[in-house]
């Protein structure tokens, strides 16, 4: 057991960080909710949001316990250590406890929200901030404690891969489940709400609302919480591994150094969660947009000045034990704050291309006179364009990391070994802010239900434009969550996949004096044939991935689409609001769809990189890793800046007061083609990078021995592998057809 000060530290501020998150559940639950109205339809949405996460997590757990036996097995043979095993567990368990987490406090936040707007906006905005952030400083504290209590028990950061895996296969299954979900039912409700019957959005007569607030809450909460917390985790984790590589081949298997590299990211994300939990307390104004942004800049200061003095206190003792540059504590705190500001950038970027009141999104609205097809191609197009800038930034800030932290433009010297750890440093830099970035992504969604809980319970008039304004800055606030992830995605799958490097060249038994060797030793060459194959398929997966989220929230439309429309048919006291709509049947509808169509998209990712590991080995494996993050990331980006900008070309034309009318049809035809691109695909396809990765590097030594093995031995496991896919996707196909009467 490693009992080191600097890693005690760190599991305390953890465990500092979860207390606090229970006093402010406990100060959320204890405001009052007095409205019988409003209870009645928060009711409805908290069950219906338990309802489907009991489900999902029934179905998720099969599958936990499947994966969990394999590893087993492949632990007994001696192939894998047993570690990885108990990691797994334990990180998927974490990471779908943090997509309860962000549900549960959503869902008791929203109506106390939609209370307080009624009476006294300011406290509004704090019960609405402070619920999201039960979930954003949850996230961190978790992580943390869960690390590094492993790493306290391992003693090696390679045996917490396990946990890495765990939490990217558990988000995967909630992105891509809450995504599915929020979709159906927000496609479906709208389609025949708003432009066939031309009511209001979230009106009680339309059976789809309450299935869309849940959908706010599953999706947006749920899912993306497991998205930043499995993005933390797979980053702090591939660093560690990088810090015990950089200090074996750098500074000669010296304990003192191992400790300080392995450690030195778990320190810097404590001091981030220190830096939130000042940021989140120091949120007051009157001007919610102005408390948000005080938040950020008070954290980002915070974490500037505590990433200085880490930065000194645990890396200037290098320099006394073995003479190391003197200037590595600088160059690795300039490395760090190169990926908060080029974070900072892609969200400059982000509120350009799908601003409310910006160029691209006048464009979009000023196409869409000429109808929905104009709309939406112009919100495709944007999209496309947008992707160039911001993937140039990110790949500026990690070439410019790698550098700065060599301390070198010659790969042939010792220490450009180091870059390695620099670069990486850029992606710790970006996710130190994810305790108050996830704070006000939760907190988009809990002002939104509170506005859809008073339009239901017609209390319109009582609270005012109070909950309107908050959701306006939630919606700003949910847009930069998308362009942080988007940043994280591309910079964690950096640091992973340099992990993945360092972790073939450990397992494999070789040691390098410098980063040229490391290129010498792992040649990926574009000439070889099985390297451009392995580039090929990588480029494909995302694409065949995306269609078939998409494929699931547009079945699931489809099916809301038909009961909402069946409802009004057969019950046409339900439009002239003398009855209440069956909302519980469209909450089902959306339900089952997003349990069915979850499953295979998460199997590609998992048997795509066991067939290649398994068929071709690790340097093709390497291949397929980088074209998947390159491709998975653009693709990404462009899906969500197109449906970011067709969402607020909608929103423009609506407080331009033009509901109601063609225009304004066109636009929510628009916003619907884009919001599976923004809300199911794209933050999946961010989970499917690091999933891939991780379980990559979880899979060297399999993958290892494999290359040793047979061709029929090889084509054995392959084929196994195959069967059982096709298996699982007769069985799905069967399920779907019971559900839609449809062979699809």
């Amino acid at each position: 057991m490693l009992l080191e000060p600097h890693l005690l530290f760190a599991v305390g501020v953890g465990a500092l960080g979860l207390v606090i998150v229970f006093l402010l559940r406990r100060w959320v639950l204890q405001q009052p909710v007095e409205h019988k109205e409003a209870i009645k339809v928060a009711t409805w949405i908290k069950q219906g949001a338990r309802a489907f996460l009991k489900r999902e997590f029934t179905t998720v757990a099969y599958f936990i316990a499947a994966i969990s036996a394999v590893l087993g097995i492949l632990a007994f043979e001696k192939i894998l250590e047993y570690h990885i095993v108990i990691g797994f567990i334990v990180g998927s368990i974490l990471s779908l406890l943090m997509a309860y987490i962000g549900m549960e406090t959503a869902t008791d936040a929203n109506v106390r929200t939609t209370e307080a707007g009624r009476r006294d906006p300011l406290k509004a905005f704090l019960i609405g901030y402070r619920g999201g952030a039960v979930t954003g400083l949850a996230l961190v504290s978790l992580s943390i404690l869960g690390i590094g209590l492993l790493y306290i028990f391992f003693g090696n950061p390679s045996l917490i891969v396990g946990f890495g895996f765990g939490a990217s296969l558990a988000a995967l299954f909630a992105q891509v489940g809450g995504g599915i979900y929020t979709k159906s039912a927000d496609i479906g409700a709208d389609l025949v709400g708003k432009v066939e019957k031309r009511i209001p959005e979230d009106d009680p007569r339309n059976a789809g609302v309450i299935a869309d607030l849940v959908g706010d809450n599953v999706g947006d909460c749920a899912g993306r919480a497991s998205d930043l917390f499995e993005s933390f985790s797979d980053n702090l984790i591939a660093i560690m591994i990088l810090g015990w590589f950089v200090a074996v081949e750098v500074f000669g298997n010296s304990p003192q150094a191992i400790v300080s590299f392995i450690v030195y990211p778990l320190v810097l994300q404590a001091v981030g969660l220190l830096a939130n939990i000042v940021g989140l307390f120091v949120a007051r104004s009157k001007d919610p947009t102005k408390a948000v942004a005080i938040s950020y800049l008070v954290s980002g200061i915070v974490i500037a000045l505590g990433f200085y003095l880490t930065a000194h206190i645990i890396l200037d003792p290098l320099e006394v034990y073995f003479g190391a540059d003197p200037l590595l504590a600088e160059r690795l705190y300039i490395a760090a704050m190169l990926g908060l500001l080029g974070s900072m950038s892609t969200v400059f970027l982000v509120l350009y291309y799908t601003g409310l009141h910006k160029g691209p999104v006048k464009e979009i609205v000023k196409h869409a006179e000429g109808g929905a097809a104009l709309d939406i191609l112009a919100g495709t197009s944007l999209g496309m364009e947008s992707t160039f800038p911001e993937v140039v930034i990110i790949g500026l800030v990690m070439v410019a990391a790698f550098f700065i932290g060599a301390g070198t433009l010659d790969f042939s010297k010792e220490m450009a070994i180091m870059g390695l750890y620099g670069a990486s440093m850029a992606v710790l830099g970006l996710l130190s802010m994810t305790g108050i970035i996830q704070t006000s992504d939760t907190f988009g969604p809990i002002v939104d239900n509170a506005d859809g809980i008073a339009t239901m319970a017609g209390l319109e008039e009582e609270v005012g434009t109070s909950l309107e304004v908050l959701d306006s800055v939630g919606n700003t606030t949910k847009a930069l969550t998308k362009a942080y992830g988007m940043a994280a995605a591309l910079l964690t799958g950096v640091s992973v996949l340099f992990a993945y490097v360092a972790e073939v060249l450990r397992i494999l038994g070789i040691s390098v004096e410098n980063f040229q060797q490391i290129i010498e030793l792992l040649p990926i060459n574009i000439l070889n044939p099985l390297v451009i194959f392995g580039l090929m398929v990588g480029a494909g997966v995302p694409f065949l991935f995306s269609a078939w989220t998409i494929k699931g929230a547009q079945r699931g439309a489809f099916g809301v689409v038909k009961e909402v429309k069946r409802q009004f048919d057969e019950n046409p006291a339900i439009l002239e609001g003398k009855a209440y709509p069956d909302y519980a049947k469209a909450v089902d509808i959306a339900t089952k769809a997003a349990l069915v169509d979850m499953v295979m998209p998460t199997l590609l990712g998992l048997f795509m990189v066991i067939i290649v590991g398994i068929s071709f080995g690790l340097i093709v494996l390497a291949a397929y890793l980088i074209a998947l993050k390159i491709v998975s990331a653009l693709l990404a980006v462009y899906q969500f800046n197109a449906g970011g900008a067709l969402d607020n070309a909608k929103k423009l034309v609506e407080i331009s007061g033009k509901k109601g009318t063609d225009l304004h049809a066109a636009t929510v035809i628009g916003d619907t083609f884009g919001d599976p691109l923004k809300d199911t695909a794209g933050p999946s396809l961010h989970i499917l990078i690091k999933l891939s990765n991780i379980l990559a590097i979880t899979l060297i030594p399999l993958f290892a021995l494999m290359e040793k093995a047979s061709l029929t031995t090889k084509i054995l496991y392959v084929v196994v592998i195959i069967v059982v896919w096709i298996v699982l996707d007769i069985i799905i196909k069967v399920i779907r057809k019971r559900m839609w009467g449809e062979h699809s």
